[in-house]
């Protein structure tokens, strides 16, 4: 499902309509799932992924697009995902990612709405260390190093940890510059925000993982999917956290990425 972020502005709160959405008074709702269902309702062609819950948030989405038209949700079940807005992937000073740029403003104002209802903010980025590098998989190095091989003719010893020049710090080393987070998002990240490092496509790969790991511990049930790059980090994270058993909504204005146009479309 990708609803875009002018479709979070949509969104309201049905807690007071007087009759709860959880005793379903549709006529033929759908239901999918075991313990943990979701229903689909045929009269307003969106599924409810709430649970029950007596507050509920509606998100639509382009019928005409989606063959439905949104989700119901509870947003304290709930967890906006932005995953690898960091310097390295956006910042000019690194790459023209014109997708990337026109995503901020988008994903600026969709954190701002979650935020007003009450949604967790969580934050997913490459942040690797001298351990992880000693462990990592050859492919996962090689798919860095094979894009910087092509580009500037160098040796397969550049990619993730190689020292970047001008004082920007290893590649996406935890606690560098080029593994920062874009400043228009460092301008509005908050306390309560949480953050995960990852050293791998997937922030969800392993149980062991920090986010996988915080996820199970709060109880979290549904994942909002916002960042760079949509085919690569992103929907490796959505993937596994689908396989795992976590609703997966992206949002489609929010994400973007380098590949082209039809990878995007592949991912929407």
């Amino acid at each position: 499902m990708a609803p875009s972020a002018v479709d979070i502005d949509q969104t309201y709160d049905i807690a007071a309509k007087g009759k709860a959405i959880s005793q379903h008074p549709w006529s033929d709702p759908v239901p999918f799932g075991g313990d943990d269902q979701w229903f689909y309702i045929p009269e307003t062609k969106r599924f409810d992924l709430s649970r029950g819950s007596v507050r509920k948030l509606v998100v639509d989405a382009d019928d005409g697009i989606r063959n439905h038209r949104g989700v119901m949700l509870d947003p304290d079940l709930t967890v906006l995902v932005i995953i690898d807005m960091q310097n390295y992937f956006i910042h000019p000073t690194f790459r023209h990612h014109p997708g990337g740029i026109a995503a901020v403003e988008p994903t600026l104002k969709f954190i701002q709405k979650c935020r007003e209802q009450g949604i967790q903010v969580a934050w997913l980025n490459w942040g690797i260390t001298e351990h992880d590098l000693k462990i990592m998989p050859p492919a996962v190095q090689r798919g860095f190093n094979r894009s910087l091989v092509q580009a500037k003719g160098h040796g397969w010893h550049v990619g993730l940890g190689a020292e970047l020049p001008d004082g920007q710090g290893r590649c996406l080393f935890k606690g560098t510059w080029n593994a920062d987070i874009y400043d228009p998002f460092k301008e509005v990240m908050t306390p309560e925000d949480v953050r995960f490092d990852k050293a791998r496509m997937s922030g969800l790969w392993s149980p062991e993982e920090p986010m996988h790991k915080w996820l199970r511990q709060s109880g979290k049930k549904t994942l909002l999917f916002a960042g760079v790059n949509t085919d690569q980090c992103l929907l490796g994270t959505l993937t596994d956290a689908y396989s795992w058993g976590w609703d997966c909504i992206l949002i489609g204005d929010c994400a973007a990425t380098m590949t082209g146009l039809e990878a995007q479309a592949v991912c929407d």
